[in-house]
């Protein structure tokens, strides 16, 4: 069998998300994935989403507005949004996967300490972006949810709940990923 050229997780950033937060993200993405991690040209924001009575964002037309704009070479795309998200039946939500796709979307708004009249914490905020981007990651890898609450596979629907788990996968989880990751066909030799 020929050995295929293996493919990249992309970042994509929605509307104007800092750079900087990008390039600090593709290392552990790369770590965490053993992929190739690089940023893609920017989308803009879907103002159809826009909900001005909840002044959010509904995710699910982001999401798809995303994989209409998937690199050819690219595994898996995520979009990274400065917007908040909601979905039906949430009051917000911190991100959105395809499960078992190849496309998800964070938001950063809620993860910043600045959204709740805190002083900002750069560190911190930059945690809670990894966990989320990794959470979202796995899930279009197959992973489900976890019952650790130390997994970043555990859902969270709260700060504390984030901020309690870490940014990696649990023993079940990480067998999970290298085996769905080693069935891809360019991993193949």
């Amino acid at each position: 069998m020929q050995n295929k050229k293996k493919k990249k997780i992309y970042l994509l950033p929605i509307g104007d998300i800092d750079k900087t937060l990008l390039e600090k993200l593709k290392e552990p993405l790369q770590e965490r994935f053993k992929l190739n991690v690089e940023i893609s040209s920017s989308l803009p924001m879907l103002e159809d989403a826009y909900n001005p009575k909840r002044n959010q964002y509904l995710a699910s037309p982001i999401l798809h507005q995303l994989k209409k704009s998937i690199q050819p070479d690219a595994e898996r795309t995520l979009g990274i949004i400065g917007k908040d998200l909601y979905t039906y039946g949430l009051n917000f939500i911190f991100g959105l996967a395809d499960i078992k796709g190849n496309a998800c979307l964070i938001s950063v708004t809620r993860l910043r300490e600045s959204y709740y009249g805190k002083s900002e914490d750069e560190n911190l905020f930059f945690q809670r972006v990894l966990k989320e981007a990794v959470h979202e990651l796995g899930h279009t890898f197959g992973l489900r949810h976890c019952d650790n609450p130390k997994c970043v596979m555990h859902f969270s629907n709260s700060l504390p709940e984030t901020d309690i788990k870490e940014a990696d996968f649990c023993l079940k989880h990480q067998l999970e990923l290298e085996k769905n990751i080693s069935n891809l066909p360019y991993a193949k030799t």
